[in-house]
């Protein structure tokens, strides 16, 4: 049985993710002052939100996340591109809960995997199922439940993930990706 976390909008800044017959509910938002996107967790056994990370975006700089309320970390050292490949889209990390996991886009979908398993004949973990039309939430569909106790991260990186994902689609459709004479 796979779960359903339900985007309320197409965001990836300012949305919530949830399904609320698991009881899971994550929001997240970006502060108008300091344009951090904050990703907090809604934790039922206290009735309070708990900080599941941050993403710090920068035009000129290395972007930082963290997770939690640790410390913050340059893109590369929590996201790493393990291939050694410059045009690799995959990223590797270790979730909250010691997992080694990496996203990689299968089409225009966006996946993840356990990192230290053969990617060939591997089941995707988690997939990202996008949607335009606003009578049909985008949502993650997490197909394998053993992902639960690392949630938080794997939220937070998908994030960061998809959010650059649409930044490139955004430059590729302004710079014509398409060919021609």
């Amino acid at each position: 049985m796979s779960i359903h976390l339900l985007a309320s909008n197409n965001s990836v800044r300012n949305t919530t993710l949830s399904c609320d017959s698991m009881g899971i509910h994550y929001e997240v938002s970006k502060s108008s002052q300091t344009g951090i996107v904050s990703v907090h967790r809604w934790e039922s056994t206290s009735n309070q939100n708990v900080l599941a990370g941050e993403i710090e975006f920068h035009w000129f700089s290395a972007d930082l996340l963290r997770m939690g309320d640790g410390e913050w970390r340059r893109r590369k050292d929590l996201l790493a591109n393990e291939e050694r490949n410059p045009m690799s889209r995959t990223r590797t990390f270790t979730g909250n809960n010691g997992v080694r996991y990496k996203w990689k886009f299968h089409w225009d979908s966006l996946q993840l995997c356990h990192a230290d398993r053969d990617a060939t004949n591997q089941e995707a973990l988690v997939v990202y199922h996008r949607h335009f039309l606003p009578n049909k939430p985008s949502y993650l569909e997490i197909r394998d439940t053993s992902v639960l106790p690392g949630l938080d991260s794997i939220i937070v990186t998908f994030l960061y993930m998809e959010k650059k994902r649409r930044d490139r689609d955004k430059a590729q459709r302004r710079h014509g990706a398409g060919g021609g004479p």
